[in-house]
């Protein structure tokens, strides 16, 4: 066995999916930082093994084992050391002579076409594929599908469901990605919602599997445009690095001299998006630093009795300036400068004065203002939005205590609206929204009394939606957000709010997880209530079930069916519930 083969461990192959494996096998089995020149080697070996089996797919006469082989010894001697000599026995014909036709042929002229263009080689034209094949109706049952578990369509192929979710017919992955990440777009300066995140990494799943499937070369030109798209649209593509980096194995790349400007970029940045996932863990060195730092207006004179300590937080913001420039802007200006000043302990005697002076100037009525910063409008706007999403007795301070994570991504979204002109009904409305969908969407995954009591609340929604239009119902029903000008009964508001401050005081209120596709059979003593409760044919049923149909049919089977199944007590009840 010759190079580049003896180096990674295999035959000589067109394959380049067995030769990728090969190299990533070897890859994981080394150590890059003590054995510098063995990756080299490595890297050498699997760009000389591609080359040969690039020329080896490009020999026409493919059925000829004598022809590739010597091809691919040919291919091999142009990157290696060899000895050049007469061969030992000449070659039955040229390498690179046209293929023979064998048989019979007509001495005729031979006609040829040109050919169609080669759709696979425009970045822009890489085909969507369906998340799931439609499937027809048949025995007792009909098969309940959903694509992704964070939208709600009845069966695969709602097409009003991918339009919901920003899928456009005949929209490729790339062209949705860019559209996500667009550093130019109207929420350029906003990170990603968590439904745009389900988007761009469905998106990203599909290019990085095309990416695989393709030629070298092609997957190179991949490559590289990925990484571009990413890099200009940081930080918006901040939650797709990780899969990014995992197919492309980049992490190899970024510590090189000659390391591409893009990847480099992302390297640096996906190193303290790392760090800021772990520091917001609880068991975080700096998790109570980075909490106090990121929370709206200065610290309080009183932060030494239970706050992190001052070398804590002095630590946090050598390290972040030093290593993770860019996560400074999550932290609020004022705060830092109020930590920055020092221990309040080594200044007591002011703080005391501070103190005095503070309790004067609020028992006089006149507390001192220095003006309406954005931090302070942050401040306030969160003070009416989390008792209005929560109920009354929950502040910021309580959201920050039980659920910090939710808490900074609301701190974010007010302050982003507001710098933006947005009015304080809007940003309650924003925070009221995000809260309302992870209730659903991290209620429907619990078990009991927690998951009938997500889904009634999901019945509820869906009839006040009803009350203003189908469409609206429909609109609830796919993408899960009921739009600020749809009235709510009081009733249902108070449970609301009473069921999102249960899931937060128990910790289940964080970023929901995409569990993928989800499936359930409906048993047909349960379509038959559906009909008898829609007075529908069974037939139109089946049709709204599966997408079709106008928005009053689709709109009804659903509440139908959800009403249903919340009373039923037979089989996948909450495989059933779990796709609606």
């Amino acid at each position: 066995m010759n190079a580049p083969w003896s180096i990674l461990g295999i035959g000589m192959t067109a394959d380049v999916s067995a030769i990728r494996k090969a190299y990533a096998e070897r890859l994981k089995a080394m150590d890059v930082d003590g054995d510098v020149e063995g990756f080299a080697q490595l890297r050498q070996a699997r760009d000389h093994a591609l080359r040969i089996a690039r020329k080896m797919a490009a020999v026409p006469d493919a059925g000829n084992e004598g022809d590739v082989a010597e091809d691919g010894a040919e291919a091999e001697a142009d990157g290696e050391d060899a000895a050049f000599g007469p061969a030992a026995e000449a070659p039955l014909r040229w390498t690179y002579a046209a293929p023979e036709l064998r048989g019979e042929w007509s001495g005729g002229d031979l006609a040829a076409r040109p050919g169609e263009p080669d759709q696979s080689a425009m970045l822009g034209r890489m085909a969507w594929a369906a998340a799931a094949a439609r499937e027809g109706v048949s025995g007792a049952g009909i098969p309940l599908t959903t694509i992704d578990p964070f939208t709600a369509p009845f069966l695969p192929g709602n097409h009003a469901a991918d339009e919901a979710l920003g899928l456009r017919p005949g929209e490729s992955p790339a062209e949705r990605l860019s559209i996500l990440l667009d550093p130019e777009g109207p929420s350029a300066g906003e990170p990603l919602t968590e439904a745009e995140v389900r988007q761009a990494m469905r998106a990203l799943r599909k290019i990085l599997d095309d990416a695989a499937q393709a030629q070298i070369t092609r997957a190179q030109q991949i490559e590289d445009w990925l990484a571009e798209v990413l890099a200009r649209g940081w930080p918006r593509s901040a939650p797709l690095l990780e899969d990014a980096n995992t197919a492309f194995g980049w992490e190899r790349e970024w510590a090189a001299h000659d390391a591409r400007p893009g990847v480099a970029f992302l390297g640096a940045r996906l190193r303290g998006y790392r760090f800021q996932q772990n520091v917001l863990q609880p068991g975080h060195r700096y998790h109570k630093a980075w909490n106090e730092l990121i929370r709206p207006g200065k610290a309080s004179l009183l932060r030494f009795l239970s706050g992190p300590s001052q070398g804590d937080v002095e630590a946090l913001l050598r390290g972040v300036r030093k290593n993770f420039p860019e996560l400074e802007t999550h932290f609020a200006a004022d705060r830092v400068a109020s930590w920055e000043r020092g221990s309040p302990v080594k200044v007591g005697l002011f703080i005391l004065l501070g103190l005095v002076l503070a309790a004067v100037l609020m028992l006089a009525g006149n507390p001192s203002r220095d003006g309406a910063s954005l931090e302070r409008d942050t401040w306030s706007a969160m003070q009416t939005a989390v008792p209005e999403a929560f109920g009354e007795g929950h502040d910021s301070s309580w959201l920050w205590d039980k659920q910090p994570e939710l808490a900074g991504l609301l701190n974010a979204q007010t302050r982003n609206l507001l710098e933006n002109g947005a009015e304080r009904p809007a940003v309650v409305a924003k925070v009221v929204e995000i809260v309302r969908g992870r209730s659903f969407l991290n209620g429907r995954e619990l078990a009991g009394n927690d998951l009938d009591t997500a889904m009634r609340l999901r019945l509820a929604q869906l009839r006040a939606a009803q009350a203003q239009s189908d469409a609206a119902c429909i609109r609830l029903r796919n993408t899960g957000v009921l739009g600020a000008a749809i009235a709510v009964p009081d009733a249902i508001r108070a449970e609301e709010r009473r069921f999102a401050a249960h899931l937060a005081d128990t910790g289940k209120l964080g970023k929901p997880q995409d569990h993928g596709e989800r499936s359930a059979m409906v048993p047909g003593d349960l379509i038959d209530q559906v009909v008898g409760a829609t007075r529908l044919s069974r037939d139109a049923v089946k049709e709204a079930m599966s997408g079709k149909g106008d928005a009053g049919t689709g709109c009804a089977v659903t509440i139908a069916l959800l009403e249903r199944t919340l009373a039923w007590d037979g089989e996948n009840r909450r495989e059933i519930l779990m796709t609606l």
